[in-house]
């Protein structure tokens, strides 16, 4: 079921929410936060609920600031970044590039293997280091990106990559579809790969939100059901 319907919304898949390789505007705020839901039988990795708050700055006409919250693996990892992006090259460019930094941090729940005698207080905390590079071509009624980075756990001393590759068409000033392949190498050193389609519904100039499917390509090949809202001020 979960598979016919990411095929489904696929083939009904501007400028995205997300700001990527586009400039969030100087004053302007971007908020996004949701998760996933109803997910299929045995659905943990790579996909599970990974609730998500995401939020951005426009600082300058050319630098964007941002925070960056999730869980991952399962409930089993949290992380949150703080983060800037700069557009390399013309502003008004078709083909636009941006490169950023984020700074954050990683906490590990080791989850126990007997609840009788288990200290839930065991929590590992981890110093990271992102960097990350953005493509994204707008058209007429859409775009193309690509955004690219490389996390550091610092006490590791180890890179963990990871790319989206996105496509989007706006239909009228209401509605918006998306198709996005996610790609990385996850905590466990595993790599993964899943697929999201989503229909955006805009209310108004504010307010959006955001319906989809995820679809794991790699792991359990679990999916579930996407949810987020959007707000900009």
């Amino acid at each position: 079921m979960f598979r016919i319907l990411v095929i489904l919304i696929a083939l009904l898949a501007g400028q995205p929410a997300l700001s990527g390789a586009w400039a969030r505007e100087k004053g302007e705020w971007f908020i996004a936060f949701g998760g996933n839901f109803w997910l299929s039988d045995g659905s943990e990795l790579p996909v599970h609920y990974d609730p998500t708050l995401y939020a951005e700055f426009g600082l300058t006409d050319r630098i964007t600031v941002g925070l960056d919250s999730h869980l991952a693996d399962a409930g089993r990892i949290a992380s949150d970044f703080i983060f800037f992006t700069v557009p390399v090259g013309d502003l008004e460019a078709q083909n636009r590039f941006a490169v950023g930094v984020g700074f954050g941090l990683r906490r590990t729940l080791h989850t126990p293997t007997n609840l009788a005698t288990a200290d839930f207080s065991y929590l590992r905390t981890e110093e990271l280091l992102r960097g990350s590079v953005s493509w994204g071509r707008g058209y007429e009624s859409g775009w193309y990106a690509v955004d690219a980075s490389a996390t550091l756990a610092v006490s590791e001393n180890k890179w963990r990559p990871k790319a989206d590759l996105t496509w989007g068409r706006h239909w009228n000033d209401h509605w918006t579809t998306t198709v996005q392949l996610q790609t990385g190498q996850g905590f466990t050193d595993d790599y993964y790969a899943k697929i999201s389609p989503s229909v955006i519904y805009h209310w108004n100039d504010y307010f959006s939100i955001s319906v989809g499917a995820v679809q794991g390509l790699t792991g359990d090949k679990g999916a579930g059901m996407k949810l987020e809202t959007w707000i900009t001020f």
